[in-house]
C-alpha cells in the first residue's frame, strides 16, 4: 500500500463581519452599510462566452462605499431626536451581538420614520444575513422607494421577492428593470439574479415568465434555459434552448447549452448526434468541435480524439482552448513533450491566463523540471489560484533544496480560509514524512485538528502517519471515522485492511476491508498490493505473488517491489527476489521500506557490494 492523497482546495471565500467597537453618531454614518456583508455573487461555469447567456451588472457586485453615501447630495437633513438615537444603538449593539433580525428591524424603522435610504439599504442587507428574506423583501421595497433612481434597490427588491417566493412581484420587477435598457442585457442582468437564489420554484416561474413575455427572443429563450439548468430542471432547460435555437438557428452558445443540457440528462446517443452534426454545418465552431472529440473519447478512443484536435488545431493553430485541449490528449497518450509544447504555445498567445500556466507548471513539475515548475507557479497572480501556486512553490523548493526550504515557504503563507488551511498542514504534514519524520508529522497535525477536529483529509493524514509509527491504536478509530462517514472511501478501507494485515494478526477482518476497496477500485494497483500483503501473511504464497504481480505490472513503485521480492524469496525464489531487491536499491538507496527488508533478510552488504560494483562500472 502506498500513501497517496490529493489535497484539494475549494477556494472559497471567507465571510467577513465587521464588529462594531464604539457607538456614536460619527460612527453612524460609517455604520451604515458597512458593519454587515452580504455576497450575491454568481458561481456558475460559463458556457463559451457567459455573458451572452447572462450579465452581470457591477452594481450586482458590489454596492457604493460609505465614503460616497456620506457625500450624497440625496441625503435628507433631519434632526435625530432621543428616540432615533437609542434605536440606532440598539441597531448597533445587535449588530456586534449578531443578532441580526432585530438589527434589521430597528433599522428599517429608523429609515421609515427619517427616509434616509442608507439605512434601508442596511436594513435589507442585515436581513438577508439572517436569511429573513421577507424582511428583507419589506426593508428592499422601502429601498426602492426611497432611492428609486439608483439601480441597486431594484436588484436587492428582485432578489428578496425571489427568496420570499414572491413570484408574482419578482415579474413586476422583472419590467421595471426594463426599462431604459436594451433588450438583451436586460434579460441576462435579470437571469444573472435568477440564479443567485435558492427559491428554485419563483426562479423557474420567472424564468417562464421571460419567455412569455419575450417570446419572439432567443435570448430570453436561453437565458431561461440556463436558469433551468441551473435548478436541475434539465428537460424544462431543453425545451428552452430548443426555443432559443428555432428563433435563432446555428447559434452557437445555445448549441453549446444543448450538448451540455444533454448530457446532464446522460442522453449521450442524442448528444452525440447532435455535436456531430453541427460542427458539419459549423466547421468554424472550435468549442463544439472540442466537445466533438470528446464525442470521439467515448465512441472511438483518446486516440481518434487526438488526431482529430490535430486537424482542429490546423484550422485554429491559435485557438488556447483547443491547444489545451490537444496538451491534456497528448498527456493521456504519455507523449508529455508534446502537451508541454502545446501549453507553452497557448501561454505565448494568451500570456495573461493563469489557468494554462498552471497546467505547464504541474506538467514541469511531473517532468522532475522543478526549476521552471517553481518559476512558473511564482508567476500565477490569479487571487483563485495565487495561494495553491505557492503551495506547489514549496513542493518543487523541497526537490530543489529540501525540507528545510520548503517548510521556510509555508511558513510565510497566510491562510484565509478552512480549506487553505487544511492545504497548508496536509502539505507540511506530508513532506515531513517524506522525510520520514513520522513523530513530527503526527504533531504538526495534532495541532491543526485541535481546531478542525472534523476534517476528514485531516484525520486520514494523521491515521497514515500513525500506521507509520504502528499506533494502531490511533489509526483504527481514525480510518474508522473515515468509513463511517463515507463507507465507500477506497482509500480509508485499503489502509485499514493493510493497517490491520501488517501489524496485527486480524487477518480476515483485513481481508473484508480490502476486498471491499477493491470491489470500488478493481484496477488500483495499491489495493492489489494490500490483498497481496494480506494473503502472503495468511501464508497463501500463490495467491499473494499473483496479487502482487499484478500490482507491480500497473505500477512499478519500490514499495510494491520490496513486498513482491520478499514474498518470493519467502516461497523459495530467492535470487529473483534479490535481483528486484538489488535493481531498486541503485534507484531508491534512501528508502526505508527496502532498506530495513533487505537488512532484516540479511543481504545488506550483498546488495552494498552490488551497488558499490555498478557505481564503479559506471
Amino acid at each position: 500500500m502506498s500513501n497517496i492523497v490529493e489535497v484539494t482546495s475549494n477556494k472559497a471565500e471567507p465571510v467577513s463581519k465587521r464588529l462594531v467597537d464604539r457607538f456614536c453618531l460619527a460612527f453612524f454614518v460609517m455604520a451604515l452599510s458597512g458593519c454587515v456583508t452580504h455576497n450575491n455573487g454568481i458561481s456558475s461555469e460559463p458556457l463559451g462566452q457567459a455573458d451572452a447567456v447572462i450579465e452581470v451588472n457591477p452594481d450586482q457586485e458590489s454596492i457604493e462605499s460609505d465614503a460616497e453615501l456620506a457625500q450624497d447630495p440625496r441625503l435628507p437633513r433631519i434632526e435625530l431626536d432621543a428616540e432615533t438615537l437609542e434605536s440606532l444603538l440598539v441597531m448597533n449593539i445587535a449588530s456586534y451581538q449578531g443578532a441580526w433580525g432585530l438589527a434589521a428591524k430597528k433599522a428599517q424603522s429608523v429609515a421609515s420614520s427619517t427616509k434616509d435610504f442608507r439605512l434601508a439599504r442596511l436594513a435589507t442587507l442585515l436581513a438577508l444575513r439572517d436569511n429573513d428574506y421577507q424582511q428583507g423583501l419589506s426593508s428592499a421595497q422601502l429601498w426602492y422607494e426611497l432611492d428609486a433612481q439608483d439601480p441597486d434597490p431594484l436588484n436587492m427588491l428582485l432578489i428578496t421577492q425571489l427568496g420570499a417566493g414572491d413570484a408574482e412581484g419578482a415579474k413586476k420587477s422583472v419590467l421595471a428593470h426594463e426599462e431604459g435598457k436594451e433588450l438583451d442585457s436586460h434579460i441576462k442582468q435579470v437571469a444573472a439574479l435568477l440564479i443567485r437564489q435558492k427559491n428554485r420554484d419563483a426562479g423557474l416561474e420567472v424564468a417562464a415568465f421571460l419567455v412569455t413575455q419575450y417570446p419572439n427572443s432567443a435570448q430570453a429563450a436561453l437565458s431561461a434555459s440556463f436558469v433551468a439548468e441551473n435548478f436541475e430542471d434539465y428537460e424544462q432547460s431543453e425545451i428552452w434552448v430548443e426555443k432559443a435555437l428555432e428563433l435563432k438557428p446555428g447559434w452557437e452558445l445555445a448549441a453549446q447549452m444543448q450538448a451540455k443540457v444533454l448530457l446532464s440528462q446522460q442522453k449521450l446517443e442524442e448528444r452525440g448526434e447532435f455535436i456531430a452534426e453541427y460542427v458539419k454545418t459549423h466547421p468554424s465552431s472550435i468549442v463544439m468541435r472540442i466537445n466533438y472529440a470528446a464525442e470521439l473519447i467515448r465512441s472511438e478512443g483518446v486516440e481518434q480524439a487526438y488526431d482529430y484536435m490535430l486537424q482542429v488545431l490546423l484550422d485554429a493553430p491559435r485557438n488556447t482552448s483547443a491547444l489545451k485541449y490537444t496538451a491534456a490528449l497528448a498527456e493521456d497518450q504519455k507523449q508529455f513533450e508534446q502537451a508541454s509544447k502545446y501549453y507553452l504555445r497557448a501561454l505565448n498567445i494568451n500570456p495573461g491566463d493563469d489557468d494554462i500556466r498552471w497546467s505547464l507548471a504541474r506538467r514541469s513539475y511531473i517532468d522532475k523540471n522543478y526549476k521552471t515548475a517553481e518559476r512558473y507557479f511564482n508567476d500565477i497572480r490569479d487571487p483563485g489560484l495565487l495561494f495553491d501556486a505557492q503551495i506547489q512553490v514549496a513542493n518543487a523548493r523541497y526537490e530543489l533544496f529540501g525540507l528545510d526550504s520548503a517548510i521556510s515557504t509555508l511558513a510565510s503563507l497566510d491562510p484565509n480560509t478552512e480549506a487553505q488551511y487544511v492545504s497548508l498542514a496536509l502539505t507540511r504534514h506530508y513532506l515531513l514524512m517524506s522525510e520520514y519524520q513520522y513523530e513530527e508529522a503526527l504533531g504538526a497535525i495534532n495541532e491543526v485538528l485541535y481546531y478542525i477536529p472534523d476534517n476528514l483529509e485531516l484525520v486520514y493524514a494523521r491515521a497514515l502517519v500513525a500506521a507509520e509509527l504502528k499506533r494502531v491504536d490511533i489509526a483504527e478509530p481514525d480510518f474508522r471515522k473515515i468509513i463511517a462517514a463515507k463507507p465507500d472511501h477506497a482509500n480509508a478501507l485499503n489502509a485499514l485492511g493493510y493497517t490491520l494485515a501488517d501489524q496485527s494478526m486480524r487477518y480476515e477482518e483485513a481481508r473484508v476491508l480490502i476486498e471491499k476497496a477493491l470491489e470500488l477500485r478493481p484496477n488500483d494497483a495499491h489495493i492489489l498490493d494490500s490483498m497481496g500483503w494480506v494473503a502472503y501473511r495468511q501464508g497463501d504464497f500463490e495467491t499473494a505473488i499473483d496479487f502482487l504481480e499484478k500490482a507491480y505490472a500497473k505500477s512499478e513503485e519500490v514499495e510494491i517491489a520490496t513486498h513482491l521480492a520478499e514474498v518470493l524469496w519467502e516461497s523459495g525464489d530467492q535470487e529473483r527476489a534479490k535481483t528486484i531487491w538489488f535493481a531498486w536499491l541503485a534507484k531508491e538507496q534512501d528508502n526505508r521500506l527496502l532498506n530495513e527488508t533487505i537488512e532484516r533478510y540479511g543481504v545488506a552488504d550483498e546488495a552494498s557490494a552490488g551497488l558499490l560494483e555498478t557505481q564503479l562500472d559506471s
